[in-house]
């Protein structure tokens, strides 16, 4: 299917106004690049030497927070849009996410194919694609309840971890091609070395190796974990978000423009991660680079202010998001709690109309 068919007659107007924007350079990418491994490389050293346990977990924290950027500018290598150069990019997207243990060429299988070819359609987008209270209810105790878990404000980092790293980002399934199975040696081979460096430089002065490999490899990829999920729960969910079932109703829909959001954190701390939260501007041209959203972003929200919905997101906002956005019907189009799936499916009365999270009054 052409992405042409998913777009209104907006579609070349918005392409063309964000076009400017798509224009990668050597210089600004690799700067970046070279800041993150340096970051990356400060605090795995600062977990090896610092002397009192307060440094060693800020050194954790610090790691956490390079490998998530270097996963970002990892995601544009993927797209093509880090650097000029298609063969750079598809080497830096390799290198820039090995510390969060993820193959490259799985991610662009699963995020370019199918989440930017089919956003926001039930059965071919991917991830945190809803489920509709039918197909809830459906469901075995246990499974229910792990779907539950995963919805949970505390649980997007065990989703992330076990329904998208583990299952799509590390081991290939299904139709397997020899670049998957690359990746995913590169992977391991990068994941073993790394232990066996923190485990020398351990033993070397004379440090618990378990504690050096807490610090210096789990606590991060955990943290990694639950930014990566947060980031791109809060890309597509809250109560304005739609979700299709009929895939000749999203055809006449705009989902790259209206399906996504500009997204802030107070006082900007967003802006650390590169920009990842300008994320309508990235779904209606993936050609441009982390480093310009920012500005594409402004360009969209100027021109369409009532397609492009920016928000800031607090963790007040946040809790109140995971407890309205559970479960999704696409008939109706509104979100629905699992209380009110359950007490529909038990026929007890019928489900209420959702409040929007930011007045509490009802849509």
């Amino acid at each position: 299917m052409s992405r042409a068919t998913i777009w209104s007659p907006k579609r070349k107007e918005v392409r063309d106004a964000l076009r400017p924007f798509a224009r990668p350079s050597y210089w600004l990418a690799l700067t970046l690049v070279a800041l993150d491994l340096c970051l990356y490389a400060l605090g795995s050293l600062t977990v090896v030497l610092a002397p009192g346990i307060g440094g060693k977990v800020v050194a954790s924290l610090v790691i956490a927070l390079a490998i998530s950027r270097m996963f970002v500018l990892g995601h544009d290598a993927c797209h093509n849009s880090l650097t000029p150069s298609r063969r750079l990019n598809k080497w830096l997207g390799r290198a820039l996410f090995l510390p969060t243990m993820s193959c490259a060429s799985l991610w662009i299988a699963g995020h370019n194919v199918a989440h930017h070819g089919f956003p926001g359609l039930r059965g071919r987008d991917i991830p945190w694609v809803p489920l509709s209270p039918l197909q809830y209810s459906a469901l075995p105790r246990g499974k229910r309840w792990r779907y539950r878990i995963f919805r949970s404000w505390w649980g997007a980092g065990i989703y992330y971890g076990l329904d998208v790293w583990w299952r799509q980002q590390y081991f290939p399934k299904g139709k397997v091609r020899p670049e998957f199975i690359r990746d995913s040696w590169l992977v391991t081979v990068f994941m073993g070395a790394q232990i066996a460096a923190y485990a020398w430089a351990a033993h070397a002065t004379a440090q618990s190796i378990g504690a050096v490999l807490l610090l210096g490899i789990v606590v991060p990829f955990v943290v990694w974990l639950y930014l990566a999920a947060i980031v791109f729960y809060v890309h597509h969910t809250d109560e304005t978000a739609r979700w299709f079932d009929d895939e000749n109703e999203w055809r006449v829909a705009q989902p790259n423009l209206e399906g996504t959001h500009g997204t802030h954190l107070p006082m900007r701390i967003d802006l650390v991660l590169h920009h990842a939260l300008e994320h309508t501007a990235h779904h209606v041209n993936a050609a441009i680079p982390c480093y310009r959203l920012a500005d594409a972003q402004r360009v969209l929200q100027a021109r369409w202010p009532a397609e492009v919905p920016t928000r800031i997101i607090t963790l007040r906002r946040y809790f109140a998001t995971t407890k309205a956005c559970q479960l999704y019907d696409g008939k109706l189009h509104r979100w629905v709690t699992f209380a009110e799936a359950d007490a529909a499916a038990q026929g007890l009365a019928p489900a209420r109309p959702l409040h929007n999270l930011a007045s509490g009054e009802p849509t």
